[in-house]
This record gives structure tokens, sequence and C-alpha cells, in this order.
């Protein structure tokens, strides 16, 4: 922890969560000096060597995302048995019989994807960070003044510490202090859902298969985990659907949730601690400002039906590490416009089509108009069968295709 008054370097990141970490972890393997600053105090599991606690927050992986995490030294120091992978993925609709089947063999990958618990992968992000002579802490602290000139932008932090950079980047979430003391507006479009996650050990094993079920108020999704009997649970549903899930004794919820679930897994045998969260959908009006540039949740939310927040904020990273990296490597201002609005550029519209994309499928199965129910599993059963299009489909979610920074491209 560094506890002078004033400090500059490279970059400052405000949030320690995967993407502030990740781009850290990028940016000082290449020598450039970063200030991380985070509001929450460390996690005593994190100092103790404790990985036993469950977080019920379960994060898909993409293999491009694998691929920049690994680039950077996290992806070794995940715990194995904490670690899942799924080969395949099955989607079905309660109000009929179509269903989609995704397998990795069809594209010749051993993998379509990972799943691991959002605490274990903060804490292989934080050991890959550990030690490093180009990363100075500041947590828990957090920033109250905010102010950018021609050469450098400031900022102010609770405890009276100041950070000056060529650049500060706001990886601090959906509800991101940096954005709203920037004045960047963040159009929010509220899905009046909340969503209950958890973990549960099931009587059947998941086989690898990550398992989806469109229910009339949102979809159940089952994902697997490291032991073979045990899921992450992600239900969006209505507010007061959710809480009274929330709310229920355990026997109770377990029965509810295996009958939702129409028995796939078999019987629900136990279940950790649940909780809930609100849906929406965000864009913010400008992912750059002069010496300014927004990552991760702090420039986008979107619907977790296809699991692809943490896999987008790590693209955002990685890409902006990349034009970064590239004009420090041409001598050029890393904080200039002209060079962030590249950042813009490239990672605005990737998200767009990527958020628009299940806003259509979300959609598609809430609608309750007399006759789509039929011509909706019709059209699953259809586009089931046409192996091209969901190849290409397959490869995006995948990380496999788009617009891809280099790190996610490489295969190690």
């Amino acid at each position: 922890m560094n506890t002078s008054g004033h400090i500059h370097v490279d970059v400052i990141i405000i949030g320690a969560g995967v993407a502030g970490a990740s781009l850290t972890a990028l940016l000082k393997n290449s020598g450039v000096t970063c200030a991380l600053v985070e509001a929450n105090p460390a996690d005593k599991d994190q100092d103790t060597g404790d990985q036993s606690r469950t977080d019920p927050r379960a994060l898909a992986i993409t293999i491009a995302s694998k691929n920049i995490l690994q680039s950077i030294g996290a992806w070794d120091k995940i715990p194995k048995d904490r670690l899942a992978c799924f080969r395949k993925m099955h989607i079905w609709d309660e109000n009929g019989l179509g269903e989609v089947n995704f397998d990795s063999a069809d594209l010749y990958e051993p993998v379509m994807g990972y799943i691991v618990e959002q605490r274990i992968l903060e804490q292989a992000l934080e050991t890959a960070l550990n030690k490093s002579d180009h990363v100075s802490w500041y947590r828990p602290a957090e920033v109250k003044i905010l102010r950018t000139e021609k050469d450098k932008i400031y900022v102010g932090l609770d405890d009276g510490r100041q950070l000056s950079a060529s650049l500060l980047v706001a990886a601090d979430g959906q509800s991101s202090t940096i954005r709203r003391l920037a004045g960047i507006n963040f159009k929010i479009h509220d899905y009046h859902q909340h969503a209950l996650a958890c973990v549960v050990e099931t009587e059947l094993p998941h086989q690898e298969v990550a398992c989806q079920r469109f229910l009339t108020r949102g979809p159940l999704a089952f994902l697997p985990m490291a032991q073979p009997n045990q899921c992450g649970i992600v239900w969006s549903t209505t507010p007061e659907h959710a809480a009274e899930l929330k709310n229920l004794d355990e026997k109770v919820f377990n029965k509810v949730l295996a009958e939702a679930f129409a028995y796939h897994a078999g019987e629900i045998i136990h279940t950790d601690s649940r909780t809930t969260f609100p849906l929406a959908r965000a864009q913010a009006d400008e992912y750059c400002r002069p010496r300014l540039a927004l990552v991760g949740d702090a420039a986008h939310r979107i619907h977790p039906l296809a699991g692809q927040g943490a896999n987008m904020g790590l693209l955002d990273v990685a890409s902006l590490a990349e034009i970064i990296l590239q004009a420090r490597e041409k001598g050029r201002d890393i904080g200039a416009f002209s060079v962030l609005r590249k950042y813009e550029r490239w990672r605005k519209g990737e998200n767009r089509t990527m958020m628009m994309t299940m806003e259509g499928f979300k959609y598609l199965f809430e609608n309750k108009t007399t006759g789509l129910s039929w011509l909706r599993n019709v059209g699953m059963d259809m586009f089931d069968s046409i192996k091209p299009i969901k190849h290409e489909v397959m490869k995006r979610a995948m990380g496999l295709a788009g617009d891809l920074p280099d790190l996610a491209r490489s295969h190690f």
C-alpha cells in the first residue's frame, strides 16, 4: 500500500474486479506503471488462503477470455477443483417441444467454455498482480475528486491522497463513481426483472452440459461446476417472485427449483446461500473522453441469459491495452482522445451487437402473444437443424469470432 501524499503513474485504474485487475495485469507486464484503486477492503479469505466458501456468482468464461487470462498468468492460478468446463449446451422452452443443442465437437473444439466463481477468479487475478513493482494498490479507497488538465488527469481519494496519470480507466462497475463525476450519461433500460443466483447440489450429474429452460417469467440456467453434481443457478424472473424464492425455506425452494427445471437434474439435494440482483441493459453514451476510458460494467450492462457480461469486459480491457501499448510504442500520448477513440469505435459497436442479440432472444422467449409459442418452437427446431447458422452463433458466443484483440485470439 502506497501512503505518500501525491503519486504520478502512467495509468490509474479505478476498480479491482475482473476487468480492472485484468487490465492492470496486462499493462504492468509491459512495464506500464499503474495505480489500482478499490473501494472494498481486501478479501479476508485471500489473506488466509481459505477458498472453501462458495460464491453464488458463477461466471461463464469463453475461450477468448481464457486466452486473455492465461496471457497474464491468472488462469493457471485458479484452483483446478474450482474450475469447470462445459462441452454442450441444451436450450428448451417450457411452452413447447422445440429445443436447441450446441456441441463444441461440431467446431472441433474440446470445450464451449468454462465456469468459475467470481470470487475465485478475482483471487487468481490478485495473486497474479502481487509483488509487482509496477502496481501500487490503494484499498480501501474511494475517489472524491476528479480533475482533467491538458496533459494529466487527477483524482483525490477520501483519505486526502492525490494521484495523477496520463490516463484514468473506470472499471468500477455499473454504479461507476468515475462515470458520474465525469458526467457521462448511462442509458438504462430496466427489464423489471431480478435474477436469483445460488449454487446447488443435484441428484443427477451435469455431465459438463450447460442447460437453460425458458420459462414464461424468464430463463432458468443451470451451469455445470467443478463437482459433477454441483451447478450454479441463475434464475431470471419478476422482482416479486425473486424475493419470494430467496426467502423460501431451503426444502421448499429445492422442490420449486426442481419442478421449474422439469427435474432435468433430478431432485435438488442442497442449496447454498441465495442472492438476488436487478436486471437491466445499459450503455454509456461515451466510452472515452480525453484522458478517460470506461470498461466493463462501467461502460455497459447486459442480460445474463448468455453469460456474456464478464467476457465483454475482458474483451474491453484486452482491446484497450492493445491500443495503449501500440500508442506507447510509437511514442504517442496514451491519454489522447485520438488514441482512446479507437477503443470506443472498436468496442462500442461489438458490445451493442451482443446486447441486441441477447435482447432479441429474451423477448422472443418471454412473448406471450397467442400463436407465437408454436412459431417459436418451430423456429428453434429449424435453427437447430441449419448447421452453418448455428455454428456461426456458437463461434461468436465462444469467443472464436468477431473483431477480437490479439490476446483473445492467441492459443496457448
